[in-house]
């Protein structure tokens, strides 16, 4: 990824997303706020105890980043599950229940995910002019949110996977995510054939400040590698998906993380949106 600074804001954006014209796709940091104390500076979330007013104004600056007003801002109340939902110009700006992906082919519709540990995973259609955003944690990704968020733009916008660019944002890595029986079962469930390198002996996990304690019975889940597999599943090329590979757990001087936080954090968000189609002139 790239860092970036604009109006003060630091924030990273995807090499291959930088590459086309017409999307920003962009994750913010925890810098170039106002908030203060544990959500220190750039919190976007209004569910963790800070002060809202604080928050919007930090939304503000996370908006003007893509160049969008914060009225347009549209979000899903994310419950770690795996509904999308399709946005219109007409529902810019809503939050969208129960939703933790969404998808639109309008321009200049903002999506947006809030996330703390749990990775932001971008999609755009370069063919048909759709994009999405999806929130996946360990919930998320074994109930396969990456892949629906592929078919609902299949379903609304005729998307074909091939033609899908995926991005995996920020998220707690496979160094610092200690999992216990629930996670090491539903993974073991849906993903048979992907268990041995889903779910790491912690002497085997990838470099990191392993920050989580060596527990009997616990393991080490690849959140990244992960929804990877899922994304492949869906049709999405290898060579067109993106993983950041950094970890928030690792990088709290980047990124709020929940767990290494314990819970008295900040959210950082995931944004992506559509742009105006440039028109070539036919006089040159």
């Amino acid at each position: 990824m790239i860092e970036r600074s604009k109006n003060d804001v630091r924030y990273l954006s995807f090499e291959s997303f930088d590459a086309i014209r017409g999307i920003d796709a962009i994750v913010t940091t925890r810098h170039g706020g106002e908030s203060t104390g544990p959500f220190a500076t750039l919190n976007l979330g209004l569910r963790t105890g800070d002060d809202p007013d604080v928050v919007r104004r930090n939304r503000a600056r996370a908006a003007s980043i893509v160049g969008a007003a914060p009225a347009w801002l549209t979000f899903g109340r994310q419950v770690h599950e795996a509904r999308v939902a399709v946005v219109g110009n007409e529902s810019r700006g809503d939050v969208f229940d129960a939703t933790d992906a969404l998808v639109t082919n309008a321009a200049l519709v903002p999506l947006v995910i809030l996330t703390a540990d749990c990775a932001a995973i971008f999609f755009f259609d370069p063919v048909r002019r759709a994009a999405g955003i999806a929130h996946a944690g360990w919930r998320g990704a074994v109930a396969r949110i990456a892949a629906r968020t592929v078919e609902a733009m299949r379903d609304a916008f005729g998307s074909q996977p091939e033609d899908i660019l995926a991005a995996i944002g920020p998220s707690i890595g496979p160094c610092c995510y200690e999992v216990g029986s629930e996670v090491i079962d539903a993974v073991t469930e849906v993903f048979p054939a992907h268990t041995d390198e889903l779910l790491i002996e912690p002497d085997m996990a990838s470099a990191g400040s392993f920050r989580a304690s060596v527990n009997e019975d616990r393991k080490h889940f690849d959140l990244w590698r992960a929804n990877e597999i899922v994304l492949g599943d869906a049709g999405v090329h290898e060579d067109r998906i993106e993983t950041s590979r950094l970890c928030t757990s690792c990088r709290t001087d980047l990124f709020y993380s929940h767990r290494a936080e314990k819970g008295n954090t900040g959210r950082f968000g995931g944004i992506v949106m559509l742009h105006e189609p440039v028109l070539e002139s036919r006089h040159r």
